[in-house]
């Protein structure tokens, strides 16, 4: 049997017809063009509208034991009102029991724009479809992995604050910073109060994070010299207190920085998380996991055992008194002596944090983009683990992190004279970062007073607010399910650019797409762009501003049924 499924919205007509047979699921889109699409999510739907202002009523038909799929029977109805412009639809939802904590899976969108008032949905769990199948063109797996809450969470926040203060800032930008020609002479970076911000001000460096539209920041709580920002409890194997921090008994800076630094972020609404180099400690005479040379004054000679005990007393400090962390960064990974007890810590005390490079010690990593300029390759998908930009096929979820540096020479520790990016730089960063699928992770270099340097908060605010001028207010925009959307501007509309988004939460389904456009007073559309993921964003820049009448995104092959949450025109912005 076939259902014809068409999703209305004021602006889009999104359609496929779908076809259930006990050995295959195939589909094509109202034109009779094949496109690829495996169901095995639990669910499958089959909306349409009648002909007639008389109630329609679509029963759900007998599904062979060997099929794959859940079906709704809907019951559409064409009466409109001024709430319910597109009519009402009561469906019966029919989803294997796996899925039976999931009730809310496509709650909304997979009916189109009706309203939650303009839709009834009853949920029937049953057994005997939720048996494996494959598509007629077999999809791999027939399925797609999603991410969980926390990856959703740092996905959407899109821009985080890599904030870096501690020793370095002090000293020199390096890891570690602290070496034997600085130790115990020069910059005396042995010495703890060498770490001393004169007035230090959090709230200045908030004031930043939400000009340029942070929802999250992560601090160095310990870089490559070793030294803490907080008040650890921490004890070295002689038994005495681990003197390379703040709030020593001996000459140290006397606040501690992470307590301020959570409470604060906390009482402004932004999210937090710190830096942990489980491999460089200088004072621990550790670099990249090993000995780092001959033992100097003022540094501590531990066992490789010993060492790993006091970055497990650190992380335990670290991870337990300061609330639950939107995200954990390992610079370095880990070694895979510490990984045991690295997912125990994790499990107990922070288990819904994201983790930079975390994959393998975590449920929820996040994956390095492979590049510090900011300028990741294209395509890079969410899924997979195992290389920097990821890969379609791939049974895990790990989203891109983009870290890049504000000062130029990638220099991520504040040192004086070093110029800054241009905002036409960051505009391009952006684009190849949050309009790359990725989230941009981008450096805050805290100065020696303890502040955001004035010259780089000009040019945070400036990027800021040319994101939000930019892209707050679409041209137009449409949302639904299904293999087309389309955008109409009856009077012509100049824009320069489009935005993609899928529902990312139910998996990156889409495999390859095409955006066509009309430009005014032609009669034939041209195709403008072709890309390969969408995933949680992709802003697509045209090679020149250009009066359209339609823009049409036609998603050309899928796993699963696609969900495209957003396909949106913009009006040119300046600096491109």
């Amino acid at each position: 049997m076939s259902t014809g499924v068409c999703f209305l919205s004021v602006t889009a007509v999104l359609c496929t017809l779908l076809f259930f047979k006990a050995d295959k699921i195939v589909a094509t889109d109202t034109n009779g063009k094949r496109v690829k699409l495996c169901l095995a999510d639990g669910t499958v739907y089959s909306v349409r509208v009648p002909n007639t202002s008389k109630p329609y009523t679509h029963t759900s038909p007998s599904i062979p034991d060997n099929t794959s799929v859940g079906v709704d029977a809907a019951h559409l109805f064409s009466s409109q009102t001024s709430q319910c412009p597109h009519g009402h639809a009561h469906v019966d939802r029919y989803m294997c029991p796996e899925f039976r904590h999931e009730s809310n899976r496509f709650q909304l969108s997979a009916y189109g724009h009706l309203g939650s008032d303009c839709v009834q949905i009853d949920l029937h769990f049953q057994e005997s479809v939720c048996h494996p199948e494959f598509s007629d063109q077999k999809c791999h797996l027939n399925s797609v992995p999603t991410p969980t809450f926390a990856q959703q969470r740092y996905q959407r926040h899109e821009i985080v604050a890599l904030t870096h203060f501690n020793m370095a800032t002090f000293v020199q930008d390096a890891d570690p910073a602290c070496n034997a020609n600085n130790w115990n002479k020069g910059k005396n970076s042995s010495n703890p109060l060498t770490f001393n911000p004169e007035d230090l001000n959090i709230s200045n460096w908030i004031a930043s994070y939400k000009a340029v539209g942070a929802k999250h920041a992560v601090l160095t709580a310990k870089h490559g010299c070793g030294f803490l920002l907080w008040n650890t409890s921490t004890t070295l194997p002689n038994g005495k207190q681990y003197d390379y921090a703040v709030q020593r008994s001996i000459p140290s800076f006397q606040r501690n920085v992470l307590f301020e630094f959570s409470t604060q972020l906390r009482e402004a609404g932004l999210g937090y998380g710190y830096y942990y180099s489980t491999g460089n400690n200088f004072y621990l005479n550790r670099v990249n996991f090993q000995p780092a040379g001959p033992l100097l004054p003022g540094q501590v000679n531990v066992t490789d055992d010993e060492y790993n005990a006091l970055v497990f007393q650190h992380l335990t400090n670290l991870w337990s008194q300061f609330g639950n962390l939107t995200e954990i960064w390992f610079d370095h990974g880990y070694s895979g002596a510490q990984k045991d007890a690295l997912q125990q810590l994790l499990r107990k005390f922070q288990p819904n944090a994201a983790g930079f490079n975390g994959a393998g010690i975590m449920p929820s990593p996040v994956k390095w983009c492979g590049t510090e300029s900011g300028y990741p390759s294209y395509p890079m998908w969410a899924t997979g683990c195992s290389s920097s930009t990821g890969s379609p096929n791939a049974s895990n979820v790990c989203p891109v992190g983009v870290d890049t540096t504000l000062q130029l020479f990638d220099r991520w520790f504040w040192m004086p004279d070093v110029p800054i990016r241009t905002l036409q730089d960051l505009i391009g960063v952006y684009h190849h970062s949050v309009g790359n699928n990725g989230v941009l992770e981008l450096d805050f270099a805290i100065d020696r007073s303890g502040n955001v340097d004035p010259i780089h908060a000009a040019r945070y605010r400036e990027f800021g607010n040319w994101i939000r001028n930019c892209y707050t207010t679409p041209a137009a925009n449409t949302s639904g399910v299904g293999v087309t959307a389309r955008l109409s501007f009856p009077n012509g509309k100049i824009v320069d650019r489009f935005m993609l988004q899928e529902a990312f939460e139910e998996g990156e389904r889409v495999r390859s797409w095409t955006i066509s456009v009309l430009e005014t007073n032609t009669t034939a559309p041209k195709q403008m762009a072709q890309g390969t993921v969408i995933g949680y964003k992709q802003i697509v820049l045209m090679e020149h501003p250009m009066s359209i009448t339609t823009a049409v995104l036609e998603i050309t092959s899928a796993v699963i049924s696609p969900i495209v949450r957003t396909f949106a025109a913009f009006r040119p912005c300046p600096h491109k």
